[in-house]
């Protein structure tokens, strides 16, 4: 039980120092694009190289958890997260652009891999019939560090304190969290052995893949380009479109403390259909009306990622470390296209023209969802087609 509940808090506070740096590169964009001066398309390498380095260590997935386990990697990738975010801050100083995207790879390489493992982690530290909550908990504490990322550093900025200084004071937070994990010990369990788990095929990888791909390519639209996105198309100077982003990870943050705090009879599945369903109509009302409406889409997308994952270790049980493994690859496969993309379209048709591809990418989750919804609805986080849940673990 002690190492149960120090997996979750593990994961827990390393999922706190993820929000902090993931979401600390969105408001200081605009000023790395002026400092460097760089087109977005050049500028919008810092989100795609981060996506590739985070594809290279969930990829190997399976070899990295079979040596050192879910808890080594987790401390490997704290420590990663800290001296990727301190070179990326140094690099306002010395070594220039190139050192900026030398440190967002191995940022992205910190990133990718506690993705996969704090996922994993929570998996093996909880049981079947609380995993909702407790995963829903988790994605509630990368929600507090999204508020907590862009609002220190718009408070930062209008107190004269540079964005790379703010960049290295919060790189030091997974050092700490890196130290105090020393007291967790590693769960003393048996792997899988090296095998493709049997009923899972590749076409049904690929589509559970395209589901979370596409709601977390949409997702990332609206929070890494919000900021700038105000700025250019409502005058608004940075620091105050801040806000807006500030707001979206309070909303975000809310609906998740809510599905972590209370049992909600419906399937995860039937969530997530709710939940992206009323993100594409937030997201285009806040293109069309008001910026309001791009911070709402916080509360409706917070249910969407913890009920994912709650579905995916429900549904394939011994084989949900696999999935999720699998699943997280192909996140960070269209992450880097997306990034690449939406930069690409804000030089040649401007910032509301790359930001409406978010809802674009919602809207392809949701056909994806409804065209497998007769497949997988028969289990559906409740865990209740194989009439049994038995605990995941992770690949081999």
């Amino acid at each position: 039980m002690k190492n149960r509940i120090g997996y979750i808090l593990v994961a827990y506070a390393s999922m706190l120092c993820y929000g902090l740096l993931d979401n600390s590169r969105g408001p200081a964009y605009p000023y790395i694009l002026d400092r460097f001066q760089v087109s977005n398309q050049a500028g919008s390498m810092l989100f795609a190289i981060a996506s590739f380095a985070g594809l290279i260590m969930i990829s190997f997935g399976r070899a990295w958890l079979g040596r050192i386990g879910e808890l080594g990697g987790q401390r490997l990738f704290l420590f990663l997260m800290f001296f990727g975010a301190s070179i990326t801050g140094i690099a306002d100083r010395m070594g220039g652009f190139p050192l900026l995207l030398c440190g967002s790879f191995i940022l992205g390489l910190g990133l990718g891999g506690s993705t996969l493992s704090t996922n994993i982690l929570v998996a093996f530290g909880t049981s079947a019939s609380s995993s909702r909550r407790v995963f829903s908990g988790l994605h509630s504490m990368y929600g507090i560090a999204s508020i907590t990322a862009p609002l220190l550093f718009a408070v930062s900025i209008k107190a004269g304190i540079p964005w790379s200084t703010v960049i290295i004071a919060f790189s030091f937070t997974p050092l700490l969290v890196l130290v105090a994990s020393s007291r967790t010990s590693q769960f003393a369990h048996e792997p899988e052995k090296s095998r493709k788990p049997d009923g899972i095929s590749a076409w049904t990888r690929s589509r559970v893949g395209l589901i979370v791909s596409f709601y977390v390519a949409g997702e990332i639209v609206l929070s890494s380009r919000m900021v700038f996105y105000l700025s250019k198309e409502s005058g608004m100077n940075p620091a105050d479109a801040s806000y807006y982003l500030g707001l979206f990870f309070t909303l975000l943050l809310t609906g998740r403390l809510l599905f972590s705090s209370f049992h909600f009879r419906w399937s995860s599945f039937a969530i997530m259909l709710t939940s992206i369903v009323s993100s594409i109509l937030l997201f285009i009302l806040g293109i069309a009306l008001h910026p309001m409406m791009l911070s709402m889409c916080g509360f409706s997308m917070s249910f969407y990622f913890p009920c994912a994952m709650d579905w995916i270790s429900k549904r394939y049980g011994t084989n949900a470390g696999y999935m999720m493994t699998s699943v997280m690859a192909s996140v960070a496969a269209l992450s880097i296209l997306m990034h690449w993309g939406v930069g690409t379209v804000a030089d040649i048709a401007g910032a509301r023209t790359s930001i409406s591809l978010g809802p674009l990418f919602l809207l392809l989750s949701l056909i994806v969802m409804i065209s497998t919804r007769g497949e997988f609805i028969g289990s559906d986080g409740s865990g209740k087609k194989s009439g049994h849940t038995p605990k995941p673990s992770y690949p081999m």
